[in-house]
This record gives structure tokens, C-alpha cells and sequence, in this order.
């Protein structure tokens, strides 16, 4: 079922325009009409909704939301000042797994297309998400029959336009813009950032089990801080 974006503005306590953003970043997901008129699906909006109700404080700023993903993964956050990150574990220990997941997405955003031929389109990408969503240890299985991943340099357009993918708001290919403040040149996104990014899913079992994730690697996290 569809929702106008006044109806997703009311349910989730946001302006119209903050729900336009979600669904350019993909948080949100829906269909645009010839007339420019967006219809937000209405499960997305339920999603969102819940890791509203649960989220603590203010999202974090870009070079912070990918410092607790490292954190998170066993990582050294390399970029962050000392004193920045006794405050960065401060957060982390308020949070909750949902809380973290609103708190790191707007960390990127996830464009959507439809690729002619996705393994080609990947190659080259840094997965994240559903690509290598087995690494969570939650039953979940690595799907390679679409794009999910982080470009190296550029933008997520450049990549697409030649890659033969087509934009669509409702795509099942995923190219996150790199806003990490390190060069990072593994071919697969830690941990944590895979979880962060099925956190954003549609899909309800994959958002269930990235969640799982996050909380399993926030109380190792506090076991050992």
C-alpha cells in the first residue's frame, strides 16, 4: 500500500521535504508519478518509523558516524581527535541497535538503479548490504544478483552512466556515495557498515537480522570498553 508524502510527513512527525530526502537517500522507498508526485510505500514508512521512536539524540556527523562503525567492527577510528572519541563511546553506550542505525544513515546516501548485467556493475565497488550479508554470522546469505556496494572515487552517477545502470527510485541496485574520511581499499565494507547498511532495508527478515548484528557487536563492544 501507498502512502501520499503528506500522510508519511504525519505518521513520522517530519516535514514533507524531510520525507522527499528520505526517499532520495533511499531510506525511504516509493514510486514517482509522470507528474512528479512521489507515493511512499507504506511498509518503509513503518521501518522508519520504529527506528525513529527507538533513536536517541541528534544523527551524527559524517567523520563520527563511520568512527562508531569502526568501533563497532574492531576498528581504530584513525581520524578522530582523542577527546572526540571518549565522547564517540559515550554515544555508543546510549544507544540501542535501532538507536545506531538512525544515527549512522545519513552517514551516505544510497542511490537506487537497474543494472543490465550486475556482476559487471559491481566489480570494482566495496560490497556492503545484501552482497555480503553472511559476514553477520545471522542466517543471512550473500546475494551477488545485485549491486550493493560503495564506490572507490566519484560519484555513484558516474559509475552508473558507465555501467550501463538506468536511476530508479525503486531499484534494487544499490551505490552508496564514499564519504569516508580514509582512503579504504578492501573489497568489502566492515562489519558494522554492512549491518548499518541492511538496517535501511525493506526487506523485513534482512533489517531484523542487520539489527541482531548491531546489538551483538555493540555488547562486545561494551564487554570490552
Amino acid at each position: 500500500m501507498d502512502e501520499t508524502v503528506t500522510e508519511a510527513a504525519e505518521r513520522l512527525g517530519i516535514t514533507r521535504r524531510a520525507v522527499t530526502y528520505l526517499l532520495d537517500d533511499g531510506s525511504l522507498t516509493g514510486r514517482r508519478l509522470i507528474n512528479g508526485t512521489w507515493l511512499v510505500d507504506a511498509d518503509s514508512v513503518s521501518r522508519w518509523e520504529q527506528i525513529g521512536q527507538r533513536g536517541k539524540g541528534r544523527p551524527l556527523n559524517t567523520a563520527t558516524a563511520w568512527a562508531v562503525l569502526w568501533e563497532l567492527s574492531g576498528l581504530d577510528a584513525e581520524w578522530l581527535e582523542r577527546t572526540t572519541r571518549f565522547r564517540l563511546r559515550d554515544r555508543i553506550r546510549g544507544y540501542d541497535a535501532a538507536g545506531l542505525a538512525r544515527a549512522v544513515a545519513k552517514r551516505t546516501v544510497a542511490h537506487r538503479y537497474r543494472a543490465a548485467n550486475a556482476e559487471r556493475a559491481a566489480e570494482g565497488l566495496i560490497a556492503t548490504g545484501r552482497a555480503v550479508a553472511d559476514v553477520l554470522g545471522m542466517g543471512l546469505i550473500r546475494d551477488e544478483s545485485r549491486v550493493a556496494g560503495y564506490v572507490r572515487d566519484g560519484t555513484a552517477d558516474a559509475w552508473a552512466d558507465s555501467h550501463f545502470m538506468l536511476s530508479d527510485s525503486t531499484g534494487q541496485d544499490v551505490i552508496y556515495d564514499n564519504t569516508l574520511p580514509i582512503r579504504y581499499d578492501a573489497d568489502e565494507m566492515p562489519s558494522a557498515v554492512v549491518a548499518a547498511d541492511l538496517a535501511r532495508s525493506t526487506d523485513t527478515r534482512e533489517r531484523s537480522a542487520a539489527l541482531r548484528a548491531l546489538e551483538q557487536m555493540r555488547q562486545t563492544w561494551l564487554a570490552a570498553n
